[in-house]
């Protein structure tokens, strides 16, 4: 649970949740929890945007990088409940473009577009020593608030992810508030892009949640050529 006495970091890295890849937040959330148990607090959190830039700056900034999560407003998109083709990606890379070596336990998804697919996706990689669930927080993030670290800009609404800065006056609005459900600090190497996407056999994968598994692998889930 976050603590409501922890002071929100000048600069840290922000990313919203929700259900994605024909996967519930719980679904997620259950997945991540068993990747980071497996791992020794380590876990792959994929987004699809890309914010090496800002994460670089964040890195120069700050010795204990932040990343902050949050609740996505507002039902979830069709196309994110129900996606056409679902995929795990297989291979990553840092921001130095080395080669970065999945951890076992990690598998990070993402929906595919057909007749729009796209070579790459992007992770997060965190470090949590606690638990990892969403829970009550008296903290909150003002949107309003809320710069990308490396422009000064205000934030668009579509940023599921960016890296931020706290300036600027609030607006007064509740629905600019948003919780901050959890945070983790960036491990090494921090952020990593994703190849090599195949295509996964989605129930089997859920099952495997459902049944409780230690950890879900790319070796347990069906990869489809």
């Amino acid at each position: 649970m976050v603590d409501p006495q922890v002071a929100i970091p000048d600069v840290f890295c922000w990313t919203r949740f929700g259900a994605e890849a024909g996967q519930s937040m719980p679904e997620i959330l259950a997945r991540k929890e068993r990747e980071r148990r497996a791992n020794a607090g380590l876990f792959l959190w994929g987004v699809g945007n890309a914010v090496g830039p800002g994460v670089r700056e964040l890195i120069r900034r700050s010795s204990n990088p932040a990343v902050l999560f949050s609740p996505i407003k507002g039902r979830p998109r069709g196309v994110d409940a129900i996606p056409p083709r679902v995929v795990a990606w297989t291979s990553g890379e840092a921001m130095d473009g080395t080669h970065y070596e999945l951890p076992t336990g990690s598998v990070v998804t993402s929906r595919l577009d057909r007749d729009r697919p796209k070579a790459a996706h992007y992770a997060l990689v965190c470090h949590l020593e606690q638990p990892l669930r969403a829970e009550d927080s008296n903290v909150s993030l003002d949107f309003c608030r809320l710069r990308n670290l490396t422009t000064g800009s205000c934030l668009g609404s579509s940023q599921v992810t960016a890296v931020v800065a706290t300036t600027g006056e609030s607006c007064g609005n509740a629905r600019d508030l948003y919780p901050v459900a959890w945070r983790a600090r960036l491990a090494w190497p921090y952020f990593i892009r994703l190849r090599e996407p195949r295509d996964i056999d989605l129930g089997l994968m859920l099952h495997t949640v459902r049944a409780g598994a230690a950890a879900v692998r790319l070796t347990n889930i069906a990869l489809i050529p």
